[in-house]
């Protein structure tokens, strides 16, 4: 008898099959107070009001617009089913109301911090239980990132393309891109909220946003990897070493396929028109010198200790746009950086991984639906 393929789709998901799929009324739910930079009107309904999702309440004093998070359950007695469970297993450190704020991170280009989540409901017999969940949060220059922290066409009830059609999309894509797509989401929120905080931990966690999905990006064998191959059907390695070896080999191009990754999935980002400062824009032409910078940059910080030079975030009207700053090199302490080094704005990395992320999930769903 084979053994029972645990299914490791997203958590919330399997929440709303669940929720579907049950004959009891025996709901019960879980609210979740959410905040975010923008201010997002409408209503999310979702799967017959299994999730819903509103404005609460309006700009505090340090900026945040607060969101009311509503997500059904069914009342069940919890029974612990290892066939389940799989060993590459599915763990998400907020649980599902995690998974749901780096979908909304990703789908509106937007921060979201949780504030509070609360159970049960008040009676004679119960009472509702409220967990305050602290967060850091330092506002930012809206010019950092012009598009993400002013308003822009986002709402919670759009039909057209809207947030609802993002989340049937993610459900109906197969279940081996689930744990990378997820773990990608993840990565996406907590970068985002590096900017204008600590730019070298956005750029780590931003590249780390799209090396779960490297694994679905093929490469051919070169010779070198030929080559180990023949040596390793001819000498006798153990298998600690032999593993070691098909790792290396694994990994030695995860830089090439990250560059490729981005230009595949970069298709529509780059737009035409006059420009001016010419200087301070990338071009489809040289999209692969940035990446390469990146990815360079990125491994160089953790594995040698080496500083990123990154461009100045502008903080006025006329630069908001701008991909790179103007500088051309410089001198820091007894560090020469040559313009060669230079790395992307944080909003223009943001801006083409949230893009190709995108592009990636509506071609993926597409090749799967054929």
């Amino acid at each position: 008898m084979n053994k029972k393929q645990a299914d490791n789709r997203m958590s919330w998901i399997l929440l709303m099959e669940e929720c579907s799929k049950s004959k009891s009324q025996k709901f019960c739910y879980t609210e979740y107070e959410i905040c975010s930079e923008v201010r997002i009107p409408g209503v999310l309904e979702y799967n017959d009001g299994a999730i819903l999702c509103g404005l609460l309440e309006e700009k505090n004093e340090k900026g945040l617009y607060t969101y009311t998070l509503r997500v059904k359950h069914i009342e069940k007695e919890y029974k612990f089913d290892k066939s389940k469970y799989s060993k590459e297993g599915y763990f998400f450190k907020e649980g599902l109301v995690g998974e749901l704020l780096a979908l909304f991170s990703v789908f509106f280009q937007s921060r979201f911090y949780l504030k509070t989540r609360s159970y049960g409901t008040l009676s004679a017999n119960s009472l509702e239980f409220r967990i305050r969940n602290e967060f850091n949060y330092r506002k930012p220059n809206k010019y950092i990132n012009y598009e993400m922290f002013t308003a822009q066409n986002r709402n919670w009830a759009h039909k057209t393309n809207g947030l609802k059609s993002f989340l049937n999309t993610i459900k109906s894509i197969e279940q081996q891109y689930h744990q990378n797509l997820i773990h990608s989401f993840f990565w996406y929120s907590e970068a985002i909220k590096e900017i204008g905080v600590n730019d070298e931990l956005f750029f780590i966690k931003m590249t780390s946003c799209i090396e779960p999905l490297l694994k679905f990006i093929p490469h051919s064998k070169d010779d070198l990897e030929n080559k180990m191959d023949e040596l390793l059907s001819k000498e006798k390695f153990g298998k600690t070493q032999t593993n070691e070896i098909k790792n290396w080999l694994q990994n030695r191009k995860i830089g090439q396929r990250f560059s490729f990754f981005i230009s595949k999935y970069s298709k529509g980002f780059f737009k035409g028109g006059k420009r001016k400062a010419k200087h301070c824009y990338i071009y489809k032409d040289n999209l692969n010198e940035f990446t390469k910078r990146i990815y360079n940059a990125r491994s160089k910080y953790l594995h040698e200790g080496r500083p990123m030079y990154l461009s100045m975030e502008m903080k006025s009207d006329s630069g908001k746009y701008w991909d790179l700053d103007p500088t051309l090199g410089m001198m820091a302490d007894r560090k020469e950086f040559k313009a060669n080094e230079k790395l992307p704005r944080t909003r223009w990395f943001e801006r083409i991984v949230n893009h190709c992320l995108k592009n990636f999930i509506e071609k993926t769903n597409k090749s799967n639906s054929k």
